[in-house]
């Protein structure tokens, strides 16, 4: 792919020139983004500036956004690149309150009656069924790719964003196409262990197991919670068949070939119907019930 060294400002009706040497990452931030331009005439593909270290800087195309054919930079993106970076592929973010919503309904599952699920899951299918076909109306022929993201902060502004549809789990359930899927994930706790900087859930339905683990990632985003997880070790010794949901991606441990759950979001666990942070403040006041 030919390099790009300069770019059009276009700001209202003011059109200049500016070269990469031209453009600093303060400049760019507050004067030139969203705002430069291929500067073949008769393209208008959109251009971002990537800022590196020495003079390793550089020009790229707005992701999504098409160089005209007659343009030196026009490329077509092949079958098999990577699929975030195709035009028909959308990001799919899970935020903190739709991960609230997911494992508080997974928890009220989990304590119905094996009738009463049943007919929970068929209303709530009937309405989604309902729901898709409404849409499915509305919609056109192109087919989306929807890969699910659960950390927002990491997506760039240039990636167009949506709120798919975050799938529930029971850990004897879990199937191969999860991995490397967002999935909310109910068992019981067997034992908690942890470090400051590590924990590790284990988790259990119908004699299968796998663990619930809150790495690095987990801790930095949430330095509050590295000394909490003695909490959950407590509660779930001092009480029988403790409900445990969590919201992170599916990954198979290399070592025992069992599924595991990466939870990098504080959003991303609930501990018999309660926030980790609720957890703590019942036990200071003393208000716990099972």
């Amino acid at each position: 792919m030919v390099k790009i060294f300069d770019s059009i400002y276009v700001n209202n009706s003011q059109e200049i020139v500016l070269e990469l040497k031209d453009i600093t990452p303060k400049g760019y931030i507050e004067n030139y983004r969203r705002k430069l331009f291929c500067s073949t005439e008769g393209c208008n593909a959109k251009l971002s500036f990537v800022a590196k270290s020495g003079n390793r800087s550089y020009l790229r195309t707005w992701r999504y956004s098409l160089h005209s054919k007659h343009c030196l930079h026009f490329f077509v993106k092949e079958e098999g690149e990577i699929s975030g970076k195709r035009p028909n592929v959308q990001i799919g973010v899970v935020y903190g309150d739709q991960m609230n919503r997911s494992q508080k309904e997974a928890f009220e599952l989990e304590l119905l009656s094996e009738e009463e699920r049943v007919k929970r899951l068929e209303d709530k299918s009937r309405q989604r069924n309902n729901r898709n076909n409404r849409l499915r109306k509305r919609s056109t022929s192109e087919q989306l790719t929807i890969h699910m993201n659960l950390d927002p902060s990491k997506l760039t502004e240039d990636i167009p964003k949506l709120k798919a549809r975050l799938y529930k789990r029971d850990v004897d359930t879990l199937k191969k196409n999860d991995l490397g899927h967002a999935r909310t994930l109910i068992g019981r706790i067997q034992s908690v262990d942890y470090s400051e900087q590590n924990a590790i859930v284990r988790i259990y339905k119908n004699n299968t197991y796998m663990n619930v683990k809150f790495e690095k990632a987990f801790f930095a985003s949430a330095p509050t919670y590295s000394n909490l997880f003695l909490y959950i070790q407590r509660f779930s010794e001092e009480n029988d068949s403790v409900i445990f949901c969590a919201t992170g991606e599916v990954r198979k441990n290399m070592d025992n070939d069992e599924f595991e759950l990466i939870v990098i979001n504080k959003e991303g666990l609930l501990i018999h119907g309660m926030t980790l942070p609720s957890l703590v403040a019942s036990y200071a006041t003393q208000q716990l019930s099972f």
